[in-house]
């Protein structure tokens, strides 16, 4: 799972929007995502995964809102890769990433997540800033400077999204029992299952995962 994270208004359901096709709510407020979406994703040349949209982070979150605003998060904490996207138009947008960052911390996510920086609305910059934008960009291999509106620098972006993540899958088999319901339809659920065949005592499942779900599985 690859999850998109950010400060309020960095552009992360326009960029959802154009990466699924899906009509999630782009508006400049507050919270216009509550709740995680979640789209599969057919990267060109690459493997299919699954993109999640979550709540845009603010400072000082208001005590009323903390608990939804957890709940919201939760995506997150299982996601294989995460995405930060950066309103790098904003005057605050290093303090803004500064914040996202102490909230993923405060989250328990670990300091060793896959991440990619994205720095969101080039178009909004005039040209010789963007040109900046872009150059310092370019001195970080885990930073891609984007406008999610016009499409620049999304095809550079998902080639690293499809090496990060073909990169971290493996191929195991399983066999499950007919009594593990629960973890055969969890399996389906991921989009991990490369093939079943079904036996005397249950299927033997061949899937397709990364560490990470390997860990969530044997959770269940």
């Amino acid at each position: 799972m690859v999850a998109l994270v950010g400060y309020t208004n960095a552009g992360k359901s326009t960029l959802f929007n154009r990466l699924t096709g899906a009509d999630v709510m782009a508006q400049d407020m507050l919270f216009a995502t509550l709740d995680p979406t979640m789209r599969r994703v057919d990267l060109d040349d690459g493997p299919e995964v699954i993109l999640s949209d979550t709540v845009g982070f603010i400072s000082d979150l208001p005590t009323e809102l903390v608990a939804a605003f957890r709940a919201t998060l939760e995506e997150v904490l299982g996601a294989d890769l995460i995405v930060h996207v950066r309103d790098i138009s904003h005057a605050d947008s290093e303090a803004q990433a500064r914040d996202v960052d102490t909230i993923l911390t405060t989250l328990g996510v670990d300091s060793d997540r896959s991440r990619i920086e994205l720095w969101n609305k080039l178009d909004l910059l005039d040209p010789e800033e963007a040109d900046a934008a872009r150059t310092r960009a370019e001195r970080d291999p885990q930073v891609f400077a984007i406008s999610a509106l016009t499409g620049e620098g999304l095809p550079a972006f998902l080639d690293e999204v499809g090496k990060i993540v073909q990169g971290a899958r493996h191929q195991e088999v399983l066999s499950l029992s007919f009594a593990q319901g629960k973890q055969r339809a969890w399996l389906f659920q991921q989009d991990i299952v490369q093939s079943e065949v079904q036996t005397e005592d249950g299927f033997d499942i061949t899937v397709l995962w990364t560490a990470r779900q390997a860990a969530q599985y044997q959770a269940l």
